[in-house]
C-alpha cells in the first residue's frame, strides 16, 4: 500500500505537517504561535521528526506555554519600570529588549525549555552592538535573578557573557582622537562672534565638558573661577507611556559616572566670555518673556535637543569654510591642549571626569610621538651635520 504524502518537493513527494514549536512576535508586535513545517515520507515520520526537534530543544524541566519574551514583557511593565535605576538606563535597556531580544528566536522559546546555551547562541550570532548586547544582558540577568526569587525558573545567566567584538581597522585606530586644528579652532570662534552658540562652543573647547553637561548648566555652577560639574541633560525615552509609540523626553540626571563630577577652572577670557553672554541672554529675556537660569537655551528659554544644536554648527561649518567636527571633538580638543601644555595626565583625568588614566593617555600618544619626533631631529646634527 503507497504511503499517504500531502506535498512535492523537487519531484519528491512528503508528507507535512505544522506544529506550535515556540511563540514570535508578528510585525504588529503581537506575540503569535510559531510554527514550523516537519517532512517525512508518512504522517508518522513527519510526527517523528517534530518529537526529535521538540526533544533536542528541551532542557530536561518540564515545558510552559509562556516564552520568555511574554514572561519579560509582563515583567518589564510591572516590576522593571518602577526599578531604582536610572530613567536613562531603563529607556536604554527597553529598547534594546524590544530591538533585538523581543523579534528573537530566543524570546519565542519556552520559558522553562531555555538554557543558558541558548542565550550564549543568541549573544554570539547577534549583529547587534556590543553595548546593545550589553544592556540585553544585564536586563536578562535582572529578569532571571527576579524568575529564582519568585521560584519561576532557575537563574541561568551566571555562565554566560556578551560576547566583545574586534573593531574593524588596526589597533593603533583605538588610540586616535578627533581634535581642531588650531587654525580652524580659531577661525571657528571668530566667526561666532554673534552667534548664540558661541559660548557653548567657547566652555566645551575650554572645560572638555560633554554637551549633555553644557546644556544642565546655571549661572549658579559657576562660583568664583570655578565650573562645578554634576548632572547633564539626557534625551530619555519615557518609558510610562501608556499605549501608542513612546515619546522621548529631556531630563536633569547625574553626571554620567562619580569621576564626572568635577571642578573646572576657568580662565579670565571664559570668565568674560559668560559674562558677555549674561547679558545678551538678559536682553533677550525681556525681548521674548522667558526667564531661565540655564546658560544655553532656544529664543523660547527651553532646552535645547543635542540634535538641534548639530544641525546649527554644520549649518555653520559649512558657511564659513572649516571641516566637519562631532562636537565631542572638543572635549577631544580640551584633553589634547591639556597634554601639549605639559599639564600631568593624573591632573588631565581629573580635569576631564576620567575614572581611569588609560582612558586619558590616549590624548599624550600623538603628543608624545611630536616630542620624540623633535628630539631625533636634533640628535640627527651629531651624525649629519
Amino acid at each position: 500500500m503507497a504511503k499517504k504524502t500531502n506535498c512535492t518537493i523537487n519531484g519528491k513527494e512528503y508528507y507535512r505537517i505544522y506544529r506550535k514549536v515556540g511563540m514570535k512576535v508578528n510585525k504588529m508586535g503581537i506575540w503569535v504561535d510559531d510554527r514550523k513545517a516537519f517532512y517525512g515520507s508518512c504522517k508518522r515520520e513527519a510526527e517523528e521528526a517534530y518529537q526529535e526537534y521538540m526533544n533536542r530543544k528541551k532542557s530536561g524541566q518540564t515545558a510552559t506555554e509562556t516564552c520568555l519574551g511574554q514572561v519579560m514583557d509582563q515583567w518589564v511593565q510591572e516590576v522593571f519600570k518602577s526599578s531604582s535605576l536610572a530613567k536613562s538606563t531603563k529607556a536604554k535597556y527597553i529598547t534594546d529588549f524590544e530591538k533585538h531580544l523581543k523579534p528573537s528566536k530566543l524570546a519565542g522559546l519556552p520559558l522553562a525549555e531555555i538554557s543558558a546555551l541558548d542565550i550564549q547562541q543568541f549573544y554570539n550570532d547577534s549583529t547587534a552592538s556590543e553595548t546593545s548586547i550589553r544592556s540585553v544582558h544585564n536586563l536578562l540577568r535582572r529578569f532571571f535573578k527576579y524568575a529564582e526569587l519568585q521560584s519561576i525558573c532557575p537563574n541561568i545567566t551566571h555562565s554566560v557573557a556578551p560576547p566583545r567584538k574586534s573593531k574593524a581597522g588596526p589597533a593603533i585606530n583605538n588610540l586616535t582622537v578627533d581634535v581642531w586644528e588650531d587654525n580652524d579652532l580659531q577661525k571657528l570662534i571668530s566667526e561666532m562672534d554673534d552667534h548664540r552658540l558661541r559660548l557653548m562652543v567657547i566652555m566645551a573647547v575650554n572645560t572638555g565638558c560633554r554637551i549633555a553637561e553644557l546644556l544642565a548648566l546655571t549661572y549658579d555652577d559657576i562660583k568664583g573661577g570655578i565650573l562645578y560639574v554634576s548632572k547633564q541633560l539626557l534625551e530619555v525615552r519615557d518609558t510610562d507611556t501608556k499605549g501608542g509609540q513612546a515619546k522621548w523626553i529631556q531630563e536633569l540626571e547625574d553626571t554620567k559616572s562619580f569621576t564626572s563630577n568635577r571642578a573646572v577652572p576657568l580662565s579670565a577670557a571664559v570668565m568674560d566670555e559668560i559674562e558677555r553672554h549674561r547679558a545678551w541672554q538678559r536682553t533677550e529675556m525681556i525681548q521674548n518673556g522667558y526667564r531661565t537660569e540655564y546658560l544655553f537655551t532656544t529664543e523660547n528659554g527651553t532646552w535645547y535637543y543635542k540634535r538641534n544644536v548639530t544641525r546649527a554648527l554644520k549649518r555653520l561649518y559649512k558657511r564659513i569654510g572649516v571641516p566637519y567636527h562631532k562636537f565631542h571633538s572638543f572635549r577631544h580638543t580640551f584633553g589634547t591642549n591639556l597634554s601639549r601644555t605639559g599639564v600631568p595626565i593624573e591632573e588631565t583625568a581629573k580635569l576631564m571626569g576620567h575614572s581611569d588614566i588609560s582612558i586619558t593617555a590616549k590624548y599624550y600618544i600623538n603628543v608624545n610621538a611630536e616630542r620624540k619626533r623633535t628630539a631625533v631631529e636634533k640628535i640627527t646634527m651629531f651624525s649629519l651635520k
